[in-house]
């Protein structure tokens, strides 16, 4: 046997020792533990580069057409998550507790700016002042049309024997001039109301209704909700959610943002060794070995059935079983 038939033959049996390795759930806790070992007390944050890291991920991004390429398998995860939330009888309640809604709660009181802004904003627009006035004056209308009280003024019993049909034609023929009447003074009434609304939209009054609702809501099922959603909807949205998620990754500003967390992200993580980190995470050996290292080695048991890990292991070693190096060494070895 030559240098170039030993070779051939090494590594023939280190693809058949890999293959058989990668699928055992022993060798996987092993490798998990060594590893973390290994790391020690070095920084995770000093394990990576965050400009190159900011660099492949602003590459990526700038072209990203991930969410489309996946739109298939976007669209049914979707539709079978909704399927299940359809059939399933958890409870706002149970979706959200009521230390977490408090905590929610107590950040959202302190949006105070962005809710007065929200509050001008609504009751500037010109929908709300157009709603409010046709209330009014359909509120007048009704008012002289059906309150039988006014005949019972002096100089009034006259007009009202006129009736309905008379009232309403003269109401009509003014129907503009008090239209425009009560569209003015509306608009300044709202501003009234946007400062008394203010005043009284304390974060006692806040809580107060947002804790009402909250009770309200606790009880109530997502699921009665969700049934009610026409059929493709899920479909559409998530149709819809593939291009504006792509397109919004592509923007110079989503760009900017993620930059700026990777640097913050490996800054932070300067000062967690790999050990540390996962403890804090609540992972310790026993469950790696318990979840990660039997998934791993099914994972490969998968590969291994579909006919792909070895040809992947005999990729990852030949170049060294084909080099010059790795002939040199058995040449002398057989000399």
């Amino acid at each position: 046997m030559n240098a170039a038939q030993l070779a051939d033959a090494l590594k023939n049996a280190h693809v058949e020792h890999a293959r058989l390795r990668l699928q055992e759930k022993r060798y996987w806790q092993q490798q998990l533990d060594d590893g973390v070992k290994a790391l020690g007390k070095t920084p995770v944050g000093a394990l990576v580069d965050p400009d190159a890291l900011a660099k492949v991920v602003d590459d990526w991004l700038a072209s990203v057409n991930t969410a489309q390429g996946l739109r298939p398998v976007i669209i049914a995860v979707s539709e079978a998550i909704l399927e299940q939330a359809g059939d399933d009888p958890a409870t706002v309640g149970e979706l959200l507790n009521e230390a977490h809604f408090e905590a929610i709660l107590e950040q959202a009181l302190r949006l105070k700016t962005l809710r007065e802004k929200a509050i001008h904003a609504c009751l500037n627009h010109p929908l709300v002042s157009d709603m409010v006035s046709e209330m009014l004056y359909t509120g007048i209308k009704n008012f002289l049309l059906e309150e039988n009280v006014l005949a019972k003024l002096p100089g009034v019993s006259s007009m009202m024997k006129l009736g309905r049909k008379s009232v309403g034609k003269a109401m009509g023929g003014l129907e503009d001039s008090i239209r425009d009447y009560l569209r003015h003074n509306t608009r300044a009434t709202l501003k009234t109301g946007e400062q008394w609304l203010n005043r009284q939209l304390t974060d006692q009054h806040i809580a107060e209704l947002a804790r009402d609702g909250y009770r309200r809501l606790a009880p109530l099922k997502p699921a009665d909700v969700i049934k009610t959603a026409p059929k493709g909807l899920a479909g559409d949205v998530a149709t819809h959610a593939c291009v504006i998620a792509d397109e919004a990754a592509r923007l110079d500003y989503s760009r900017r943002l993620v930059a700026a967390g990777i640097q913050a992200a490996v800054q932070s993580l300067l000062e967690k060794d790999l050990p540390a980190l996962l403890k804090a995470m609540g992972t310790t050996p026993k469950k790696r070995s318990q979840a990660l290292a039997p998934a791993l080695a099914t994972g490969a048991a998968v590969l291994d059935q579909q006919g792909v890990l070895s040809p992947w292991i005999e990729q990852a070693l030949g170049d060294f079983y084909d080099s010059d190096a790795c002939k040199d060494v058995l040449e002398k070895a057989l000399s």
